[in-house]
């Protein structure tokens, strides 16, 4: 789930189906900015952060960017990022300029 830290900044954070106190994940400078999607395999999460779209693992809470930050007007856009079936790729959106026209397009970034 997305929840707010002590500082205020939007982290990711884990709760038991059974029950109990949710357990801060992430402890990012930046807030989530978007829905998260949980890979295939449940080792890690993609989401955007700071302009970029990243993936956190799971255990460690480790995030890393996969893409470079962009600016504001072409950031990817706050939707999930969504893993491939096999986990090897992620889907976004976000702003294309094209013609002098701004649209939202699909992307994909292959992991390593």
């Amino acid at each position: 789930m997305l929840m707010k830290d002590d500082a205020g900044i939007v982290q990711l954070w884990t709760i038991s189906p059974n029950g109990g106190e949710p357990h801060q994940l992430t402890h990012n400078a930046h807030d989530i900015a978007s829905a998260f999607t949980w890979s295939p395999d449940g080792g890690s999460i993609a989401h955007v952060l700071d302009g970029s779209i990243c993936i956190t693992d799971a255990e460690s809470g480790q995030t890393r960017r996969i893409t470079p930050r962009q600016p504001t007007e072409l950031a990817p856009r706050p939707e999930a990022c969504v893993y491939s079936p096999r986990g090897d790729k992620i889907a976004y959106v976000r702003p294309a300029i094209h013609g002098g026209s701004v649209y939202n397009q699909i992307f994909t970034v292959p992991l390593d």
